[in-house]
């Protein structure tokens, strides 16, 4: 099958197989146009017919059909021969009679089209798609990092001063770490004041097991009857136990004690044991 590109005229020598590929779109190797190469199609020019034989001699009539048949027999003969020795049809483009030159074009020159998402158009528009994830992965860390930030202290101390700069201009703090799995209380004793038996003394010492600085935890403490229930509870901030003049925003120094005595008024209170704990609002 022939067909030619409405645009340059170029004709091209195509074949059912490759027209398949495309439901008969093509493009063009000389123009570039893309194009439907069944509407295009042209009809190929027949060869001649050959001549009819000649008749026979009227005295031959009586053996005209044994001469026909035997030469019937040697023409089928000569076919099937012929058929086996023929060497396999090849693809290159073949010029009839009545095509014009231009189906010289070879079919490297031919293009079944496009492919679907494979044009210079689809891949363009991809960069906005590519910015626009980078611009949201960058605010997706910068937020991570600012409610993170005093872990990111912890792992990268050589950034706190650029941080502290920071949130000074942004007008954030830069509260210490709490890691409360990482203090304990070390030793606790609650007794009656030597001096007033009104009094009781909390005595304890406070331990910070990392090794970087925290904020410095509350206290709950908790008297309990002789039935171990709960009879008053109070919970300590840290001026009430370090006191109110100590520099509570420098927290509480890595791998290092603190020892605490708080007085409370135990007058009212009929307790006989009591609970002490560490915990972070």
């Amino acid at each position: 099958m022939i067909t030619h590109c409405p645009s340059c005229h170029t004709h091209f020598r195509v074949h059912p197989e490759q027209l398949a590929v495309r439901a008969g779109q093509v493009r063009c190797g000389k123009c570039s146009r893309v194009f439907d190469a069944l509407e295009y199609l042209i009809e190929e020019a027949r060869p001649a017919q050959p001549a009819a034989p000649a008749a026979p001699p009227a005295g031959d009539a009586a053996s005209a059909p044994a001469r026909e048949k035997d030469a019937d027999a040697e023409s089928a003969a000569m076919q099937a021969v012929a058929a086996m020795s023929a060497p396999p049809p090849e693809f290159a483009p073949v010029q009839p009679a009545s095509v014009d030159p231009g189906i010289a074009v070879g079919l490297a020159e031919f293009d079944f089209g496009p492919r679907a998402g494979a044009g210079p158009a689809a891949r363009t528009r991809r960069w906005p798609w590519l910015l626009g994830a980078l611009l949201l992965l960058s605010v997706l860390l910068a937020q991570a990092a600012y409610y993170y930030r005093s872990a990111v202290i912890v792992l990268l101390p050589q950034v706190k001063p650029y941080a502290t700069a920071l949130c000074t201009t942004l007008g954030c703090d830069l509260p210490l770490p709490r890691r409360i799995e990482m203090m304990s209380i070390e030793a606790s004793d609650l007794q009656a004041d030597t001096t007033n038996p009104n009094i009781m003394v909390l005595s304890a010492t406070l331990k910070n097991r990392a090794v970087f600085d925290q904020q410095l935890p509350l206290l709950e403490l908790t008297l309990t009857d002789a039935q171990d229930q709960p009879v008053v509870r109070r919970v300590l901030a840290p001026q009430d136990y370090i006191g109110k003049h100590a520099n509570v925003a420098a927290g509480f120094a890595a791998t290092s004690e603190i020892a605490i005595k708080v007085y409370i008024e135990g007058s009212q209170v009929k307790a006989t044991g009591y609970r002490l704990y560490l915990f972070f609002p």
